[in-house]
């Protein structure tokens, strides 16, 4: 008979609460409520939602792995602050995974996720906050890869996804006319992927990425220049 190894495990309203926390801290995180930079004292925390530390931990822990918070060597965890170095790497990754997830999608359909491609961007014509128009702009970008239906090509860009939302973000803040350009890039992306048209696809989705680039590109400048 083998043996039995005893397991101890988590309590589930534990790890629930742990998700929780954390999801209360992105929000916190990309509606600007908790500022770059600042600082997310894990016992600070505890005792401000009266729970024990041990969910606090990690809620941070998954954050971290998002890449919204850091740790430094002393075991501080702060909000990240992107560097114009950030705002590069991560652009310069997403890039090759959309492009690929369009080429796919040109070859095979979108199948069901066409109607909530056109759906999202009827949504998106509406918005009126720069958070809202985050949300739906990302869950657009999401729908694509889904619709690629290569799972680890979803994988690798779910692992950029909290970090490319902070950006469209900080993007929105800074362009009033955010909303505009968002919903014809999406209508244009959308023609060229029902027409079939690979390189009009690939063009406008690297278009996309360069004019995000140069946007927040312009708007560090500009907050180095006013520091």
């Amino acid at each position: 008979m083998p043996e039995i190894i005893p397991l101890e495990l988590e309590p589930a309203s534990r790890q629930t609460l742990s998700e929780h926390i954390a999801a209360s801290l992105r929000e916190a995180i990309f509606g600007g409520r908790i500022r770059p930079g600042q600082r997310l004292a894990e016992a600070r925390l505890a005792r401000s939602l009266k729970v024990s530390r041990a969910p606090v931990r990690g809620a941070l822990v998954s954050l971290e792995q998002e890449g919204l918070v850091s740790r430094s060597v002393n075991r501080r965890t702060t909000v990240v602050d992107l560097s114009p170095k950030d705002v590069e790497e991560i652009l310069s990754l997403r890039l090759p995974l959309e492009v690929l997830a369009v080429r796919r999608v040109i070859a095979q359909g979108a199948g069901a996720y066409w109607d909530q491609l056109l759906a999202n961007v009827r949504l998106t014509e509406k918005v009126y906050t720069p958070e809202l128009l985050a949300t739906l702009d990302l869950e657009f970008h999401e729908l694509l890869v889904r619709a690629a239906d290569h799972r680890r090509l979803l994988n690798s860009w779910l692992g950029l996804r909290s970090q490319i939302r902070l950006l469209m973000v900080r993007r929105n803040l800074t362009d009033a006319g955010a909303p505009g350009p968002t919903v014809r890039g999406h209508k244009e992306l959308l023609a060229a992927i029902r027409a079939r048209n690979e390189g009009r696809a690939v063009q406008l989705v690297e278009k996309h990425h360069q004019k995000q680039y140069e946007w927040l590109t312009k708007s560090s400048d500009e907050v180095g220049t006013a520091v």
